[in-house]
């Protein structure tokens, strides 16, 4: 009984550990992905130093207000690993404050219809957590650099 018990529980430490070398292969490709796309022509990386990339495809009306941090928002959006998988999609009407840093970061560089995409390290995202469940379309593994292409609407109350 013993023996299965220690076996077991070496099977289980085994998995486990093959499991975080997995995170930690994923945590090197999403950071080297970011430094090889921070040399990108197109690509700003945020004046905060936070390690925000960001580009602007269509500036929007820059007479129009750029959303503040307790502002609500309306916007389209599409949310996509480094591997691009699309993790979700769609429109929808935001609280900024309850948004992750870094997409909290890259809505203060836009006006009202503007587009861009941001390019948001884990540690602004969802850090050494995943989201959602594994296996599912929504899932999002630690350690992951969020793709957002996001255009900005309106913004509903500032």
């Amino acid at each position: 009984m013993k023996t299965k018990t220690g076996l077991l529980l070496a099977v289980i430490l085994l998995l486990s550990s093959c499991k975080q070398d997995n995170w930690i292969d994923w945590k090197l490709q999403n950071e080297m992905w970011l430094t090889k796309n921070a040399k990108k022509e197109n690509v700003n990386l945020s004046p905060s130093g936070s390690g925000l990339q960001y580009t602007i495809l269509y500036e929007g009306n820059p007479y129009d207000a750029k959303p503040s941090q307790s502002a609500t928002v309306a916007i389209d959006y599409e949310g996509k690993l480094i591997n691009g998988v699309v993790f979700e999609e769609g429109s929808a009407t935001l609280s900024v404050a309850n948004l992750v840093e870094g997409f909290r970061e890259g809505l203060s560089f836009m006006h009202v219809g503007g587009d861009a995409v941001f390019y948001i390290p884990a540690a602004l995202g969802y850090g050494s957590e995943a989201t959602g469940t594994e296996g599912s379309s929504s899932y999002i593994p630690p350690y992951s650099t969020l793709i957002f292409e996001v255009h900005l609407s309106s913004i509903i109350e500032n």
